[in-house]
């Protein structure tokens, strides 16, 4: 049965609300305050929490702020109960990922309407979270089982062979191998570090993170990607310096993996362009390819571990590359966007808010 947990310190109201929800079928916790109520959601890890803002002990911001701290209740829906229609309240309530609010008074109609669309969307979330565990078992053991292969292989044909331009071979090979599954492994950590975030409400954007980018950074950035697709040479860069709100990780990671992309499924060895430009308070990335392009089902297909052409492309990977890309920029209030015909070049957008003038410089080496 779903249960819902009440956090109000008017008793009346409190009680109401309990047998409202009984009356409905909801199964009901109730708290007189922030402090008991966060005690009781972190016991019976509820449904759904309806919350007061303004109470003794512990207020509901309070409350949901260390239910994000905790990976069991992160992702709990949070409405708040209000009478206050102060800017400053909903702007600190939204930042902090609150599904909803009412306002008292509020009507039977609306607010039980609000529980089952919270509670709809909930399990909308646990539905897509069961589907990537199930992506996850099916997927995970092949692709990192390819790469593991030939460095036990060659680790163990090593022992016996005497020949040392053999063994040299060998053991290029099993370096080349071992950092395809090195790889692997942290895009599969990334995306899941993202994966809590989102479901933790939890924006990426720091005020503290900022990082310039520039032509001489993202060459730096390059340098970390494999060696075989000879990513500086074929890379064209234009793109105008601009102080980006996010850290230099993580702008690394979207450009690199977008680059990465690009030069993977380019035709033959042909180059890729990447440009840079400021458009009102954003920053646009954008990265063409001279690729086989994407089908709009394809596009739309982008989620974790769907690799669109696999079945006439040689790549290997979890498929994870642009899917980390979508969560980075969405985490950061930014946006992810392809455009793309089948059989022609094929466009990624990236979007990121830049630097407002009242924050310092960082300034990535």
């Amino acid at each position: 049965m779903t249960t819902i947990l009440i956090i109000e310190d008017d008793y009346r109201l409190r009680k109401n609300l309990t047998e409202l929800l009984r009356e409905e079928g909801y199964e009901t916790e109730a708290a007189e305050n922030g402090a008991i109520g966060l005690g009781k959601a972190k016991n019976i890890i509820p449904d759904l929490i309806i919350s007061d803002v303004l109470m003794p002990e512990m207020d509901g911001f309070e409350v949901l702020e260390e239910l994000l701290k905790d990976q069991e209740t992160a992702d709990i829906p949070f409405i708040f109960l209000t009478a206050k229609v102060e800017k400053e309240n909903l702007r600190r309530g939204m930042n902090l990922g609150a599904d909803d609010y009412l306002f008292k008074p509020f009507g039977i109609d609306e607010l039980l309407d609000a529980v089952k669309m919270r509670l709809k969307k909930k399990e909308l979330n646990d539905y897509k979270t069961l589907a990537l565990r199930e992506q996850l078992t099916a997927k995970i053991p092949h692709e990192l089982r390819t790469p593991l292969v030939p460095i036990l292989g060659y680790a163990e044909m090593i022992e016996t062979e005497e020949d040392p331009v053999v063994i040299k071979d060998m053991v290029k090979i099993i370096g080349y191998s071992s950092k395809i599954l090195h790889k692997r492994i942290e895009k599969f950590l990334i995306y899941k570090d993202l994966c809590v975030k989102e479901k933790g409400k939890n924006f990426l954007f720091n005020k503290q993170d900022k990082t310039r980018i520039s032509s001489n950074l993202v060459c730096n950035y390059l340098l970390s990607i494999q060696e075989d697709l000879n990513a500086r040479e074929r890379t064209k860069i234009n793109l105008q310096p601009q102080t980006l709100c996010i850290s230099d990780w993580h702008l690394q990671t979207v450009v690199t993996e977008l680059i990465e992309n690009g030069l993977k499924f380019s035709g033959g060895n042909s180059n890729i362009s990447l440009e840079g430009f400021t458009k009102d308070d954003s920053y646009f990335i954008t990265v063409k390819d001279n690729g086989r392009g994407m089908s709009k089902h394809e596009i739309k297909a982008i989620t974790a571990f769907n690799k669109f052409g696999e079945d006439k492309l040689s790549e290997h990977g979890l498929g994870l590359g642009l899917a980390i890309v979508k969560k980075i920029a969405e985490l950061h209030g930014g946006s992810f966007n392809i455009n793309s015909e089948k059989g022609n070049s094929t466009t990624c957008e990236v979007s990121l808010p830049v630097e407002s003038k009242d924050y310092k410089i960082f300034e990535a080496n």
